[in-house]
């Protein structure tokens, strides 16, 4: 189930890509019935009253992260920006997603790869070169960070002055990677990383922690956005200082570590190795003593200890049976489930009522203005009269 944002009175979109580029698809709708819209399609999804949907101000510029795609015309034409609408990719010359230094970035990059000979990546032959841009900066801090990702095929490398082409295209920044990915039949997905300039991470600040991201790291998009989500979802968990909390899907920690100053322990859980890193990186940065991050799946983890609130963030397919079967028998008397598929996350919640549990509070938030997505928290606790 997708959300088509409409509008009886459309107003005229600001960018001129609008109508071609996939990047945000409803500027014509006003911000005010966009709220009002994402809100309703929660509370539908759920059949349950939620809080006024908490607005992006301001709703523009507000990404701290974009990939863009290099693409190129059976011509030779080339392309440098994000998906239109039909699976071609649109040259960006102006987005109100980002800084405006994103797109001076994506200028100076397209043409170098328009003067070089690379070609980009085309995923049905394994044929080619260039695959992705990825530009991100900490909101709170200024650091930039540039990722250049490739094919691993080597028939298709590039050479040490395309690089260094590439480099004095870039400019100055905090961290410049070359990120070179590999696909193989039956094997997983492999990337290997080359600092080209700087240090291989950024930081970011949120309230007042500090996070290192790196290249592979997930980080909430939106920064303001991100502090206003985490803040209003603490405030959910309602947490007193004796309790125990297990945050899984902790990915860097962010949202244990915003938990830790207001609790007696908190346990973190995650699989992707790089992650832990960083998560354990964060713990020293923000001098917290008090959270252990655990390396493991959810689902199979095994601890002595109970929590009494555990806080989840799944990917976007939610949780799947065992990790819900898992968060069942941990039986915490409260849950707080954060989302950014209300869908699979109240279809979730549906097993999570039928074990006992009452959805007490639905707060929607608008991480991503001018696009269907939704963030949304849900707070449930345990109904003992009902055991």
């Amino acid at each position: 189930m997708k959300l088509t944002l409409t509008s009886k009175e459309p107003i005229e979109p600001v960018c001129g890509h609008f109508g071609q580029c996939g990047g945000c698809k409803f500027q014509h709708v006003p911000y005010d019935e966009q709220l009002l819209q994402k809100q309703a399609f929660v509370g539908s999804l759920f059949n349950h009253k939620t809080d006024p949907i908490l607005a992006c101000d301001p709703p523009w510029r507000y990404r701290n992260k974009m990939e863009f795609s290099f693409s190129q015309a059976k011509s030779g034409e080339k392309f440098l920006g994000l998906m239109r609408k039909r699976g071609r990719v649109e040259n960006l010359h102006e987005c109100y997603l980002t800084n405006p230094w994103f797109i001076e970035l994506l200028g100076r990059v397209r043409e170098w790869f328009t003067e070089s000979e690379l070609n980009a990546y085309y995923p049905p032959h394994d044929r080619g070169s260039l695959r992705t841009l990825t530009v991100r900066e900490g909101i709170h801090t200024g650091e930039k960070m540039v990722v250049l990702t490739i094919s691993g095929n080597p028939e298709y490398p590039l050479s040490a002055q395309n690089i260094q082409d590439f480099i004095d295209a870039v400019g100055e920044v905090d961290s410049l990677l070359l990120r070179t990915q590999f696909i193989a039949k039956k094997t997983p997905t492999r990337f290997e990383e080359r600092l080209l300039y700087g240090k291989d991470f950024i930081h970011e600040k949120l309230n007042d922690f500090t996070f290192r991201i790196r290249a592979a790291s997930f980080f909430q998009p939106n920064t303001l956005q991100a502090e206003q989500l985490y803040s209003l979802a603490l405030e959910c968990a309602d947490l007193q200082p004796d309790e125990t909390v297990f945050d899984l899907y902790c990915g860097t920690g962010t949202l244990g570590i915003f938990a830790s100053k207001q609790v007696k322990k908190v346990y973190g859980i995650e699989i992707v190795p790089e992650a832990v890193e960083d998560a354990h990186e964060n713990l020293k940065l923000n001098q917290v003593e008090n959270m252990e991050i655990v390396v493991g799946d959810v689902g199979k983890s095994d601890f002595k200890e109970r929590p009494t609130t555990v806080i989840v963030d799944p990917p976007r397919p939610g949780l799947g049976p065992d990790a819900l079967q898992y968060l069942i028998s941990l039986q915490p008397e409260k849950i707080v489930y954060i989302s950014c598929n209300p869908v699979t996350q109240a279809e979730n919640c549906q097993e999570l009522e039928s074990a006992g549990y009452q959805i007490e509070r639905l707060a929607p938030v608008d991480q991503f203005p001018h696009t269907p997505h939704v963030e949304n928290i849900a707070f449930l606790k345990y109904n003992h009269m009902a055991s």
